[in-house]
């Protein structure tokens, strides 16, 4: 299944466009999917934007990243009590507006 087809709201959202973490980035779209609806979640996604100094990601291009963001912020609006339950040591959350 696609993330487009799985949460109602990434549809509505993306209209008649495909999603490019569907399209392209598969693997990561299967990630998201895995973790939707959990507080693992959060952690996942950020691995997916903080890039570590050591590493040699090249990141992925702007409308992918707002693809990413978009389905941050319907998460944390779908499911606000598993952002409460992340400790408060673990990393923030980034959101770009």
């Amino acid at each position: 299944m696609s993330l487009k087809n799985s949460i109602k709201e990434f549809k509505i959202h993306l209209g008649d466009k495909e999603s490019l973490l569907d399209t392209q980035y598969q693997r990561v779209a299967g990630m998201i999917e895995l973790h939707w609806g959990y507080k693992e979640f959060y952690s996942y996604i950020n691995k997916l934007l903080v890039v570590e100094r050591d590493q040699s990601r090249q990141g992925f291009p702007l409308d992918v990243l707002q693809e990413i963001y978009t389905l941050q912020e319907i998460h944390e609006k779908a499911f606000p009590h598993l952002k409460k339950l992340l400790p408060n040591d673990s990393l923030e959350i980034v959101s770009f507006r």
